[in-house]
């Protein structure tokens, strides 16, 4: 068994981040003493040690500033085993806590964009170069090497890549009338005079019986062809004046529920605008979707992927849910906790790890087409790029894609993208 010694200062902080690399990242039996000094010792049972700088003190706010200078190091950037008999190496660590508690999000001096959201350009993920790469899978593999140089024989506990696909649904429909289906093609001619629009409009769709938006049965039978397990994300009852709203109750709502359980894929919730601080519409609108799912409630992201560390985190937690994974910044792709699969929540507030966990998403088609401006060719490209990282760290790539990103006349041309996706 490893031993793994440490100063008491931060106890909470370090038993969660042991509890992660080294239990559920690595597989490593250990445990932990604690002593005074300002260093981990990671003692392997040959009796040769480990000795790693303790950065943790650094994460106060008085010093944040010296710790976030430390991901400047050479080692970040081309990560490489020091090859020095008595190697520094950098706190793995305070490193992953900072990382995947979104610590740096706690800040309330770092402005938020219109919809109250942390931006990915004030990450440090963001200004350091690193937001295409899983750090904290790296700094895992970098830790396991360096105990294996000093004799460590245990096996390493080992991940399967897999996909998982979800579809957040804004809009089960596009129409719920036939005066519905008037009003949008009067919107392309008159309101926005768009004769191409019209178009096609009139060609694929004002005359068809099934709505634009409603392409479940098509991706049911793409996700049963490869294999995929996918999780429809429902928002719960809200005004009728809000900017995501349909009948709940509604016989097309309800079979759809039932189809996709019975195609054995999930449902999960969809938290509003609204809800992402706010305990009694998070609780409302879920009791309000529990009361019309067929089976339970368990998982979901946040509607805008609107998120307030560690407010949100505590209410899925207080209500009960299991996985939340609205982690991925909408404005960009990427490794916004710089992980490749779930992980537990740490609550900074609380200084304890609750029983949610965190499923990072790591791309989604408004994030690739409008905020980045990809075309699709380059959005496939990039999407293949993360997808070789992910599968080389044995991950779980969570890719969100609306079903209204589908038959539109901008996405139309951005099915290849998510159809060159599943089919590799």
């Amino acid at each position: 068994m490893l031993t793994v010694r440490t100063s008491e200062h931060w106890r909470p902080e370090k038993e969660y981040s042991f509890h992660v690399l080294l239990h559920e990242m690595l597989g490593v039996d250990y445990c932990v003493e604690y002593h005074m000094g300002n260093e981990h010792i990671l003692r392997l049972p040959n009796g040769r040690e480990l000795s790693i700088e303790d950065w943790f003190s650094k994460l106060e706010s008085s010093d944040l500033h010296a710790f976030q200078n430390k991901f400047s190091g050479s080692w970040l950037p081309n990560p490489q085993i020091p090859k020095s008999p008595n190697p520094p190496f950098p706190d793995f660590f305070a490193a992953t806590f900072y990382m995947l508690t979104r610590w740096e999000e706690t800040n309330p001096k770092i402005a938020r964009d219109i919809h109250g959201r942390f931006p990915a350009n004030q990450s440090l993920s963001w200004k350091q170069g690193f937001l295409h790469r899983p750090v904290v899978n790296e700094w895992a593999d970098l830790l396991w090497e360096a105990l294996v140089r000093l004799g460590w024989h245990g096996e390493r506990k080992q991940r399967k890549f897999q996909i998982s696909m979800s579809c957040d649904v804004d809009h089960p429909r596009l129409w719920w009338s036939a005066a519905e289906r008037g009003k949008t093609l009067a919107g392309a001619i008159f309101k926005r005079s768009d004769l191409q629009e019209a178009c096609y409009w009139l060609k694929n769709h004002i005359f068809r019986k099934n709505d634009p938006y409603d392409v479940f049965d098509e991706w049911l039978d793409l996700f049963e062809k490869n294999n995929i397990t996918a999780q429809f994300n429902f928002i719960g009852e809200r005004p009728r004046s809000s900017d995501c709203w349909y009948p709940l109750r509604h016989p097309f709502v309800k079979n759809l529920m039932a189809k996709i359980t019975k195609r054995s894929q999930k449902i999960g919730f969809h938290p509003s605008y609204e809800a992402f601080d706010n305990q009694e519409v998070f609780n409302r609108e879920l009791t309000s979707l529990q009361k019309v799912s067929p089976v339970d409630i368990t998982a979901g992201r946040q509607h805008y992927l609107r998120f307030a560390a560690p407010k949100t985190w505590q209410m899925w937690e207080i209500a009960g849910l299991k996985e939340d994974s609205t982690l991925g910044y909408p404005e960009a792709e990427g490794f916004r906790c710089g992980i490749c699969h779930d992980f537990p929540v740490f609550d900074t507030e609380q200084r304890k790890m609750l029983k949610l966990r965190e499923k990072p998403l790591i791309a989604m088609d408004v994030t690739l087409a409008q905020y980045r401006c990809y075309t699709p060719e380059q959005a496939s490209e990039k999407l293949a790029q993360l997808r070789s990282v992910v599968e080389k760290h044995g991950g779980d790539f969570t890719l969100l894609w609306h079903n209204s990103s589908w038959n539109t006349p901008f996405w139309a041309a951005w099915k290849s993208v998510f159809l060159d996706f599943l089919s590799r």
